[in-house]
């Protein structure tokens, strides 16, 4: 029986949000699999980027091992360095190659858009 592919599942802020927060520190990434095991992590950690309009935003990305937090395995972190401009949207760019630790990938480019306010809220899960 075939593997079945990795799957993005949601985003906070979701796609499509108006009026985030420009404070906001984090955005989180739910996948259906596992993919920050130590096997797959130096490949995934290089796979997302952000961009505002055509520019590039500095990122960290992050993860809670899985071995620490079993729960957070299929959860990526993504932290802007700077503070977002306001009333701006952004795009987080997912490669088609980033990889569950069975070794499935997402096989499509998965763009996440949002928009900041000039004071906007803060999303929680």
């Amino acid at each position: 029986m075939p593997a079945r592919p990795l799957h993005f599942v949601r985003s906070v802020p979701a796609s499509g949000s108006t009026n985030v927060s420009r404070a906001i520190k984090t955005i989180t990434l739910f996948f259906d699999k596992n993919v920050v095991n130590d096997a797959v992590w130096a490949n995934n950690r290089t796979k997302i980027r952000m961009f505002r309009g055509s520019t590039r935003v500095a990122i960290t990305v992050t993860r809670i091992r899985d071995t620490v937090d079993f729960s957070q395995r299929r959860k990526i972190f993504v932290h802007p360095v700077s503070r977002l401009r306001a009333n701006t949207r952004y795009t987080i760019v997912i490669s088609p190659n980033l990889k569950s630790k069975a070794g499935d990938t997402l096989g499509k480019t998965v763009r996440i858009h949002f928009t900041t306010g000039s004071n906007g809220i803060i999303p929680t899960e």
